[in-house]
């Protein structure tokens, strides 16, 4: 089966990652896109090789050749139209976060439910090989326990005043909510379920609208700690993932590529990695959920629970206590 694929929000992420990705994807077709400026969404479907151009969302989704959208819009606008692309039948790829609360996402999955469509959540970092295998090794035993855990997710990123990252109430929040997904989704992955975190953030470096720079600790139900360092005004970092054991250790690191540096049974041993497309490799697993009736390796209840904790982390920054962030689901 070939799912018939429409992107909402044809912006700089779909252009350079995720509508290539669907044009090398099997039982992927990029079918039709949205872009508000017409010029601009006939340009755009003419590069990428889209079947159709629109430049409403709901001209985008009456269309009936559709089986499936990928939302890649401002996240205030995540919930509404994931709403309306489950009541029109279609099956559904949001991107981070899923939405501004954790009552929108719980509204999305609901909807979702009740028309029967399939839900992802674009945590991309999961479908990457080193992590599977990190998750194998954690089920496997052996590290032991898992004792700590950290993932510093710091870049460069110049926000400006009038786009909707800057902005709390489109974007709901700055490094945080952009970055933070990714890596509280990740730990959470890897380890196990958080319970609780403490967190502290400022923007101290050009006192934007929200925060600049900030790290979460997170608790989880087995023991073990969790430490995300997330920033927009870092220009490198190398460390990828670093995951502490009774009985053993890996880090990743980025050097020309993924790198994974494990330290078992006494033993050092350098595994590289290659390239690999996430965008694509989440396509294809989406085609398969669909098609054959897979397990996903994502949900969208995972992302429900990266915006209790997000949202967890902000209280604690605003008191300076430990919130705690069981599960609702």
């Amino acid at each position: 089966m070939t799912l018939k694929w429409g992107v909402l929000g044809a912006g700089s992420v779909a252009q350079r990652r995720a509508m290539p990705a669907l044009n090398k994807a099997k039982d992927t077709e990029l079918y039709a896109l949205l872009s508000r400026d017409a010029d601009r969404a006939k340009g755009l479907a003419h590069e990428y090789g889209a079947t159709n151009a629109y430049t409403t969302v709901d001209a985008l989704l009456a269309d009936d050749a559709l089986d499936a959208i990928y939302v890649s819009t401002p996240v205030h606008l995540h919930c509404e139209q994931v709403i309306a692309a489950a009541e029109r039948g279609l099956h559904v790829l949001c991107d981070k976060p899923m939405a501004l609360t954790p009552q929108e996402c719980t509204e999305m999955i609901a909807a979702c439910d009740a028309n029967g469509v399939h839900l992802q959540v674009c945590f991309l970092f999961r479908f990457h090989s080193c992590f599977q295998q990190i998750r194998t090794w954690v089920s496997e035993g052996r590290f032991g326990q898992v004792v700590h855990g950290r993932m510093p997710f710091l870049k460069q990123y110049q926000l400006t005043p009038d786009e909707w990252r800057a902005k709390p109430e489109e974007g709901g929040g700055g490094c945080f909510m952009d970055l933070g997904p990714h890596s509280v989704d990740l730990l959470r992955y890897l380890i196990g379920e958080v319970n609780a975190v403490s967190a502290f953030y400022n923007s101290a470096v050009r006192n934007a609208a929200v925060e600049e720079t900030g790290g979460i600790v997170m608790h989880f139900d087995n023991g073990a700690q969790a430490f995300t360092d997330l920033s927009f005004s870092v220009p490198h970092c190398d460390i990828v993932l670093e995951l502490y054991g009774t009985e053993g250790t890996v880090w990743v690191y980025n050097d020309n590529g993924w790198q994974i540096r494990t330290h078992f049974d006494g033993e050092d041993q350098l595994i590289p990695s290659q390239f690999e497309d996430l965008y694509q490799g989440q396509f294809e697993h989406f085609a398969e959920c669909v098609g054959n009736n897979v397990p996903p390796v994502t949900t969208g209840t995972d992302g429900l629970r990266a915006n209790e904790i997000l949202a967890a982390a902000y209280s604690s920054g605003q008191t300076g206590q430990v919130v705690s962030c069981p599960p609702t689901r």
